[in-house]
């Protein structure tokens, strides 16, 4: 994987693997906003500081020039595919009919003095 730097030096991932965005990087939007100029001073030199080390940033930088902001009308989420909406409708059906099920054969346990959830109420 290689990205050109300014100046046109390209860098280079030293593994495919190890070429993604990790935990500590910041997230689109907010890399979105630094090239915007739109960040505090000091969010700004913790981005650019995060940039000179992490290659996957640095690269995400010139893919933002593409993006554009959604319309109103195109913020809705995504339609749920329906195959995937029948499987978490089975599962959350499965899920209800056995809390129903075992709805009202909570009791407390001899020597339990922890909280005990009875007919969907804590004693």
């Amino acid at each position: 994987v290689t990205c050109l730097k300014l100046g046109g030096k390209s860098m280079k991932a030293s593994t495919v693997e190890s070429f993604s965005k990790k935990l500590a990087c910041p997230s689109s939007n907010l890399l979105l906003s630094y090239q915007c100029q739109g960040l505090a001073p000091e969010v700004n030199f913790l981005v650019k500081h995060h940039l000179a080390a992490c290659d996957f940033c640095y690269c995400e930088i010139p893919l933002l020039a593409f993006y554009t902001k959604p319309r109103k009308a195109e913020r809705r989420p995504p339609e749920l595919p329906i195959n995937l909406r029948v499987l978490a409708e089975s599962i959350l059906g499965q899920e209800k009919s056995t809390k129903v099920a075992g709805k009202n054969s909570c009791a407390k346990a001899p020597g339990h003095s922890g909280l005990t959830v009875v007919d969907g109420e804590v004693d």
